[in-house]
């Protein structure tokens, strides 16, 4: 059997730039609360974004987003979070073919974008419409929808 003798224990000053890997560095939210029908069957975007500022050029992102889809009619709504032009998680039967039924369409990933600085990077929801006949819309419930990202330490 091991004895461990320790004189001093001293806590770690994370502030001084240590970064823990996997650790939360920071937390932003994006909110829609308006409702907003889906005309196109081309995503196109929702209205639904959120900027993040990243601390370190090692982080990954951890991206959550909960998107309020009604159809009344027949068809299928697709949801994708974007950034830049990229595509980074999609769903693209997030709701379909149950006449005047809703859903919450929520989309995670943890998302490595290409960081050699230190630039404000921005994500967006972007939805469609698939073979569609009636009103496809998000937002019709109360509590709108909204996108979290959090800066991971690697």
């Amino acid at each position: 059997m091991s004895t461990m003798y320790v004189n001093k224990v001293q806590e770690l000053n994370v502030g001084s730039g240590v970064q823990i890997p996997g650790h939360v560095i920071q937390v932003v939210e994006g909110t829609y609360d308006t409702q907003t029908d889906i005309s196109s069957t081309s995503y196109v975007d929702s209205g639904l974004s959120v900027t993040i500022t990243p601390k370190s050029t090692s982080s990954k992102m951890y991206v959550v987003t909960n998107v309020h889809c009604y159809i009344n009619g027949t068809g299928l709504i697709g949801v994708k979070v974007v950034r830049d032009s990229n595509r980074v998680v999609e769903a693209q039967k997030a709701l379909g073919y149950a006449d005047n039924s809703s859903t919450i369409a929520t989309l995670v990933k943890l998302d490595s974008p290409p960081m050699s600085n230190t630039n404000p990077i921005t994500y967006k929801v972007q939805v469609n419409k698939y073979a569609f006949t009636g009103t496809a819309r998000i937002n019709q419930q109360t509590g709108g929808s909204r996108i979290s990202v959090m800066e991971i330490a690697q």
